[in-house]
């Protein structure tokens, strides 16, 4: 009695451990569910696919059979691209001669591509097979990006047909390409299957840029937009000092103060382009000279301007000296709190100087 009571208790024990698992491996199956439903991505475009039939050439009584069809990489059957043989789906016919395709579609009638009779030769338009899947269902809705395979199988009225052995993989996504496959024996050949995204339009995916600025201090800003590759940025109407990369980088220090406005045009030659406008107010912070104090032969100046501004330092002999006659000593950047600080060798015996400061 001790031991059922003990085992049954165990068995309880497993079956609800095993309950909880199993509702927890569910709860995680859905979230994964959900979170690749909401995350595939879906690219617009086409598949054309190429193949030689080589083993049939010629010509005669018996009829011959071509059949093409796409699935999921998995095996998921998803149309019939290409149907030659007899006009009737139920045509016991195509259970003997093309038996791996008429189990595979499941009874779909859904047919997306090429419609003939029978022939009796695989030469001229029958071979090479070319075709084209413009990547919809049976209800005709865009498919997710991912791995596809497409499938080949013929036969002369003679049993069942040969065909592509494991599908012919290729993906569909952002970028195009282009797979070539082995031949396979004596049956297929030259097979290709090249894979085009369909043209987008650029379209601007960052926001304006920042709208203000100041002289001296540098400016930086990364446009970015969405669709076909390459897309270049132009954008006239920057602010003086300013200009933009043809991958959409804004860079450069003003030198102008004023309000700037313009377009930034997205292109990747498909129309329409994409436009942003912009307004870009550039003001003033003064600069000067704090403090000018001789120590030895040194002469130290601290001053004040705009926070991470650029700025330099002048000599002349005269305080009257044109701009021209200005001598640049010092180039740097104003600290974070707009100060900044900078010595100068003094010798004795030589005329005296004047110094200026200068944003940027």
């Amino acid at each position: 009695m001790s031991k059922s009571v003990e085992t049954d208790g165990q068995v309880n024990h497993a079956k609800i451990f095993m309950n909880s698992c199993t509702k927890t491996l569910c709860t995680l199956l859905l979230g994964l569910a959900l979170a690749q439903t909401h995350s595939s991505a879906q690219t617009d475009g086409r598949a054309k696919l190429e193949t030689t039939i080589i083993d049939y050439t010629g010509t005669g009584s018996a009829n011959h059979y071509a059949v093409v069809w796409v699935t999921t990489e998995a095996g998921a059957f998803i149309k019939s691209l290409r149907k030659q043989g007899p006009s009737s789906w139920t045509s016991s016919q195509w259970g003997n001669h093309c038996g791996t395709w008429n189990t595979a579609r499941a009874s779909s009638t859904v047919l997306d591509g090429y419609s003939s009779a029978t022939a009796t030769s695989y030469s001229g338009t029958n071979s090479p097979i070319i075709l084209t899947w413009n990547c919809r269902d049976a209800s005709n809705n865009l498919m997710a990006d991912g791995n596809y395979k497409f499938w080949i199988q013929y036969a002369e009225d003679s049993g069942q047909g040969p065909s592509t052995t494991s599908g012919l993989l290729w993906t569909k996504g952002a970028a195009g390409a282009t797979n070539t496959f082995a031949n396979q024996g004596a049956n297929f050949s030259n097979m290709k299957v090249m894979w085009t995204p369909a043209a987008t339009p650029p379209t601007i995916t960052s926001v304006a840029p920042s709208a203000t600025g100041i002289v001296g201090v540098p400016y930086n800003f990364n446009c970015t937009a969405n669709g076909n590759a390459p897309i270049t940025f132009t954008a006239p109407g920057l602010p003086t000092g300013l200009t933009i990369s043809s991958a959409g980088a804004i860079s450069g220090t003003p030198t102008t103060a004023g309000t700037f406005a313009g377009t930034i045009t997205a292109a990747n030659g498909t129309p329409p382009n994409a436009t942003q406008s912009f307004s870009i107010v550039i003001s003033v912070v003064p600069a000067d000279f704090a403090t000018v104090q001789l120590n030895g032969n040194d002469l130290v100046m601290n001053g004040n301007g705009p926070a991470n501004g650029i700025y330099a330092v002048l000599v002349s002999t005269s305080a009257d000296a044109l701009p021209a006659q200005w001598t640049a000593i010092a180039t740097n950047s104003f600290d974070n709190a707009g100060k900044f600080s900078f010595t100068n060798a003094i010798s004795s015996g030589i005329p005296q100087k004047f110094y200026r400061l200068r944003v940027p």
